[in-house]
């Protein structure tokens, strides 16, 4: 996902007063976006058969770098300052965030499943508090503590499946570790794009962050086709890489800026936590994946946890969403 983590903070009181329509419109671009955010790991699941964790990410992100080509050519003035005042900055937002950290969860979604990837993303808010802590002078508060730690109680029932025997033998599934890695890169992505540069808007540094991501992992993705022969997608495959690209990546940018200019990003951080309900609705519908209890229990740690974190929001982790995964 590509957001700047918002306090969670807006009471649920102010939501259940009657709403202007451009407030309810608004809501209603947040459900979108998040179903649309929820929906990234079951398709991609679906896909990974046919085009390999590698092929199907570079496949993407080169469609995103396509779609987002229009916008980019009419900010080319900016982009060509952006790209000689400011190139290491992009190639360090394309490692934390751009394809080289969508390779590191479809990897790991390849040996796991859709409802893992959907329920680890809660534990992203979690991850940019305490990165704030260790990294950027945040100071932890108790209430933030009590937060992290049961979030961190979630995370634990989902890698171990909730099964104390697998907890007692370290036994955790290798392709979750591998997203929790994503996750991480992710938070430092979070809390690293205030810092983008401001000359060019969103959709214009998804461009850059692409157009830097395609060479980087291109010899992986030539290996991966030498190894595996070059995919032979079907209609249905071309119209699933095609939704990756448009709808969680772009069209979304869009839905959530709108609502964020309404609402503001106290009262849109709420809607973050619903992502893995859309997440393992999706996963059961699309992937044929079964829920188990462990996965609700996780979920409501996870997102309990976060939501008690957040209850007094930090200057240094307040800022404003920023796009969609």
């Amino acid at each position: 996902m590509y957001w700047r983590f918002g306090s969670d903070c807006a009471t649920l009181r102010t939501m259940s007063a009657p709403l202007p329509p451009s407030r309810s419109i608004a809501f209603l671009a947040l459900v979108a976006t998040m179903a649309m955010w929820g929906s990234n790991g079951a398709v991609a699941k679906m896909l990974l058969p046919t085009f390999g964790p590698i092929s199907m990410t570079w496949l993407r992100w080169f469609l995103v770098m396509v779609l987002a080509a229009p916008f980019a050519w009419r900010e080319r003035a900016a982009v060509r300052v952006v790209v000689r005042e400011h190139w290491r900055s992009i190639v360090g937002f394309t490692l934390l965030g751009g394809v080289p950290q969508s390779v590191i969860v479809f990897i790991g979604l390849d040996h796991s499943s859709a409802v893992h990837l959907g329920l680890l993303n809660s534990v992203i808010p979690v991850l940019i508090l305490v990165l704030g802590a260790l990294f950027f002078g945040h100071h932890m508060m108790g209430r933030e503590m009590v937060g992290v730690t049961i979030s961190a109680f979630g995370v634990a029932v989902i890698l171990f499946q909730g099964s104390v025997a697998a907890l007692l033998h370290l036994d955790i599934g290798g392709g979750d570790l591998i997203m929790l890695a994503g996750m991480l890169l992710w938070a430092f992505y979070t809390l690293r794009l205030n810092h983008r540069p401001a000359q060019i808007s969103i959709v214009t540094f998804l461009f850059l962050v692409s157009a830097a991501g395609l060479p980087l992992t291109l010899p992986l993705f030539i290996r991966e086709l030498a190894i595996h022969g070059i995919p032979r997608p079907d209609m249905a495959d071309l119209v699933g890489l095609l939704y990756m690209s448009a709808v969680p990546t772009l069209i979304s940018t869009f839905t959530y800026a709108f609502a964020i200019e309404r609402i503001g990003p106290a009262q849109a951080g709420v809607f973050i936590h619903t992502v893995p309900l859309f997440s393992c609705l999706f996963a059961a519908v699309l992937a044929g994946e079964a829920l188990h209890p462990y996965h609700a229990a996780g979920f409501l740690l996870v997102a309990g946890g976060a939501w008690i974190s957040c209850q007094r929001p930090a200057p240094v982790l307040s800022s404003a969403p920023a796009t969609a995964k």
